[in-house]
């Protein structure tokens, strides 16, 4: 206790000899050093704040929805950019986009979400402008075939060319599945499911003689809703308007085509984590 005294005592006593002028220097020297440690961070935050907007994503635009495209880069990650008012970024076009804001970074299912105030096209895919409209004329073509003697042949060779399409990596008007819009896929799912179902009726036992073991066209109609079921589970993570849509429509296939949940339930042979996003899907249920 007397020592602490005696130290106490000791620095009142260095402190209080001290000249005033001393006193204002040593004040005047930890205001130079507070005032320079401030410049010094805010100078980093402002260099760390400058590189962050200028990283740059060099990939490919792999779909495009409402005031989105989807960009992949070349490690395959997936970016979700937002609030996009320029409908020409084609799907299959190349670009460089500058990252902005990361809105919501993303997982194994769901793209990062970022906003970019430049994004910059490399290279134009233009052929993909037509690709949606294309491939849906070519199968609602096909649907009224059926309804004409004339041309009812000519529906066995388009079923094979659409389920090639969907599943062999087929093409159709040189366009590829991976050309089309999400959308624009779950339209074509629902017109091959009705496709299917008339060349069943219309050919039994057609689709026994195309198989082989390169090519499978027997059981198509279930690999059409599992297809379906993959891609609206897929949206839904970050899509809701999509989202919906799809869920809403899935909602009539299941009356026209007699689907039920036992065979949603055989097609699945992953985690219960899909399970429970089938099943949303399948029963219309709102996020």
């Amino acid at each position: 206790m007397k020592k602490i005294k005696r130290n106490f005592k000791n620095i009142v006593y260095y402190f209080t000899s001290l000249r005033i002028s001393t006193i204002y220097k040593l004040v005047g020297i930890l205001l130079l050093i507070g005032i320079l440690l401030w410049v010094f961070q805010t100078m980093n935050k402002s260099e760390n704040s400058e590189k962050k907007q200028n990283i740059v994503i060099a990939g490919i635009v792999v779909n495009k929805g409402q005031n989105y495209i989807i960009v992949k880069d070349t490690s395959n990650t997936k970016y979700l950019i937002s609030d996009i008012k320029d409908e020409n970024y084609e799907i299959g076009s190349e670009v460089n986009v500058s990252i902005a804001t990361i809105i919501e970074q993303g997982s194994e299912k769901k793209p990062t979400t970022i906003i970019s105030s430049n994004i910059k096209i490399t290279k134009e895919n233009t052929k993909n402008k037509k690709a949606d409209s294309g491939i849906l004329n070519y199968i609602k073509e096909t649907e009224e075939y059926f309804a004409n003697l004339n041309t009812l042949e000519e529906t066995k060779i388009r079923f094979i060319t659409i389920i090639d399409f969907l599943f062999y990596n087929g093409k159709i008007k040189d366009y590829t599945l991976d050309d089309l819009t999400n959308q624009t896929k779950f339209q074509i799912f629902q017109m091959a499911l009705s496709i299917d179902k008339k060349v069943e009726n219309q050919f039994p036992g057609y689709k026994e003689t195309l198989s082989n073991t390169e090519k499978i066209y027997t059981g198509i109609k279930n690999k059409i809703i599992e297809q379906y079921l993959i891609l609206a589970a897929d949206i839904c993570h970050y899509d809701a308007n999509l989202c919906a849509l799809s869920k809403k429509e899935f909602q009539e296939m299941k009356e026209v085509f007699s689907i039920s949940w036992n065979v949603i339930r055989n097609l699945l042979t992953n985690s219960t984590e899909d399970l429970k996003e089938w099943y949303e899907i399948y029963s219309g249920k709102e996020q």
